[in-house]
């Protein structure tokens, strides 16, 4: 399940920014349509990536086999794909030993390519296969690092079929790359990593989002009733804006009527819940103390 949008966009960053401190107590409540709660609760596939070529294959034959130093699919969620929802099973079957290689590069090297040594290839003459390793890396993002050493990396698995290719692996032939008048130093180190295979398959649990949410809805949903009036007043900020303060008694107690359902996602500290209040159900994040615990306990 996934937390809200707007928490997911600050793990992006790198560095902390000053000023920027989270709010401990979070209360926000977004009307559950069905698109919504279907974000909310299953895994999209991008059409370019090779998890959409593996289930489309799966959809083709009934299975696919894909391998990979990390899981090409999780199975953690339900996907959508197509139009359906499906639960994703991956079956180990089996593991072998690869290299894979730690690429670093530093933007402003202290040395200099040697002309004597030729050490120094132009980016456009490197081989495509080098080109897909650097890729994210070479070319450099805007206003890319300039830090004493190396500044950014990445972790590339060659293909066996495309080593020979390779100026880069499995010998270092060049150790600077030149690109649109810049030249860049780069090292790369070989590790033995597992890589597993596994078999996928696909279930259908729903033929389309309007389905799927509710069958989303059949499970998880509950009524939010019987508030207080003080509660009435976080619960009804949650909906308008989102509610960003103290741990107030009413805060508390709504936090606690809600702990006391089976959520999408749950922590002692954390969670989404699909609760209905006034006839409307609510995809709804908390923050809270982990102390609170669920009405009636």
């Amino acid at each position: 399940m996934h937390r809200r949008q707007y928490l997911a966009t600050t793990a992006l960053l790198t560095v902390p920014l000053a000023g920027c401190a989270h709010p401990s107590n979070v209360l926000d409540m977004q009307e559950a349509t069905p698109d919504r709660l279907a974000a909310e609760t299953s895994r999209s596939i991008s059409p370019e990536s090779d998890a959409h070529a593996i289930l489309q294959e799966v959809v083709e034959n009934g299975s696919a086999t894909a391998a990979g130093i990390s899981r090409p699919i999780d199975t953690d969620e339900p996907v959508a794909f197509q139009g359906r929802y499906y639960d994703v099973s991956a079956t180990e079957i089996g593991r072998r030993d690869r290299t894979s290689y730690d690429i670093r590069v530093d933007y402003d090297p202290d040395e200099t390519a040697s002309a004597e040594a030729n050490d120094s290839i132009a980016y456009a003459d490197l081989p495509d296969v080098d080109k897909t390793a650097l890729d994210g890396v070479i070319p450099p993002q805007d206003d890319p690092p300039q830090n004493d050493g190396f500044d950014m990396g990445t972790r590339y698995v060659y293909p066996e079929t495309e080593t020979d290719a390779s100026v880069l692996v499995p010998t270092q032939q060049y150790e600077f790359i030149e690109y649109q008048g810049t030249t860049y130093r780069v090292q790369l180190e070989s590790e033995t990593v597992e890589e597993v295979t596994y078999r996928y398959e696909m279930t259908e649990i729903a033929p389309s989002t309007a389905a799927y949410a509710e069958r989303i809805r059949s499970e998880f949903l509950f009524p939010l009733s019987g508030l207080s009036s003080a509660e009435q007043e976080i619960v009804e900020e949650a909906i308008d804006s989102g509610y960003f303060d103290g741990a107030t008694d009413a805060f508390r107690s709504v936090i606690s009527r809600l702990r006391a359902h089976r959520g999408l996602e749950t922590s002692d500290s954390y969670g989404t819940w699909l609760p209905e209040y006034e006839g409307t159900a609510y995809i709804t994040y908390a923050e809270f103390p982990s102390d609170i615990t669920p009405a009636g306990e």
